[in-house]
């Protein structure tokens, strides 16, 4: 970390990426502390949880009532808005006062300290796990910022059949991790209809999917696997067209259980063929946001226009085989 007035501002530009680069080098040691503030009060707790049940009158219903509030905090992450979150809380509060009643006589002292001090712990575990996503994300942000400065600016379409083919040929080309799934019997999905949760029925040229590993599908626990959606347009989509290519992935995803990392909209392009101001504003603000088992997955739409000269034009541009991130690509997950 350099030294010196913080005041002191020459290019703001570049002031700007030697603080984000600054950042990203202390990242890890900041990660580290984190998790070693994590196992350090998760012991903690531990321990106290052990003298709440030791202590007090009522041994059974302690050991409940703890585990009750340990699991409402808990699954409190899980919700997906705020005013559950405030309710299930509220739960673990009043789980706590009850727990609290369970020392009698002049073991009440140890349960009014011990308590709060278990319900508190856990509230905070939960904010370091925050902190540590915060630096997690912003870290690989940057990372995917300072590649896209570093990347070749030039993009060549690629030899192919039709524009479908072409794109997962570049998109092969640019990711070993697609070149390695496109060569899996059954990874591609030719062209043709998707079912999804609410039993509509969508059309896409191209469905690639990586499947959930480890024990996604039973506990929650390992990959939840990624996805790519391709779309192909004759002219420039509209956004009408983006707009329902959001929802019908939103639709899949959540009938298949597996998050989409690429969704793309590849179009050829004309004479003064361009996107519309309102189909541009749709595919750079808004994204593709799926809920699996707790946790929001977001993943931008991409419009891909094939140009004339041979050379692709990207919106937004979107780098491929970042460290960090999923098989195919970015994919968020909160």
């Amino acid at each position: 970390m350099q030294k010196g007035d913080v005041r002191a501002v020459e290019n703001p530009i570049t002031a700007i990426f030697d603080l984000a680069e600054d950042v990203e080098k202390r990242a890890p040691k900041i990660r580290v502390s984190i998790q070693y503030a994590r196992i350090f009060i998760a012991f903690g707790l531990l321990l106290d949880a052990i003298m709440i049940v030791l202590l007090a009158e009522a041994k059974g219903l302690a050991v409940l009532l703890t585990v009750l509030m340990f699991l409402l905090v808990y699954l409190r992450r899980w919700l997906p808005d705020a005013t559950s979150r405030s309710v299930v809380l509220a739960l673990a509060l009043v789980a706590g006062a009850f727990d609290v009643m369970t020392f009698r006589d002049a073991g009440f002292l140890f349960g009014v300290i011990l308590v709060p001090f278990f319900f508190l712990g856990l509230v905070t575990l939960g904010y370091l796990r925050e902190v540590h996503a915060f630096f997690e994300y912003y870290a690989l942000r940057h990372r995917i910022v300072k590649s896209v400065r570093d990347e070749d600016p030039v993009a060549y379409i690629p030899d192919g059949k039709d524009a479908t083919q072409r794109v997962l040929a570049f998109l092969a080309s640019r990711n070993p991790a697609v070149a390695e799934v496109l060569r899996a019997p059954g990874a591609v999905s030719p062209p043709g209809i998707l079912r999804g949760r609410t039993g509509m029925m969508y059309q896409f040229d191209a469905y690639v999917q990586a499947p959930p590993t480890g024990l996604r599908g039973f506990l929650g626990f390992g990959s939840p696997g990624s996805t790519i959606f391709v779309k192909s347009f004759g002219a420039p989509p509209s956004l009408t067209d983006f707009q329902a290519i959001k929802r019908a992935i939103e639709d899949v995803s959540m009938a298949t259980g597996v998050p989409p990392a690429r969704v793309i909209a590849v179009w050829k392009a004309g004479a003064d063929a361009k996107l519309s101001d309102e189909a541009y504003e749709f595919v750079t603000k808004e994204v593709v946001r799926v809920s699996l088992l707790g946790k929001v997955h977001e993943c931008s739409l991409q419009s891909i226009e094939e140009n004339p000269d041979g050379t692709y034009d990207f919106i937004p541009f979107i780098p491929e085989a970042m460290p960090g991130a999923s098989a195919f690509g970015v994919a968020r997950p909160t």
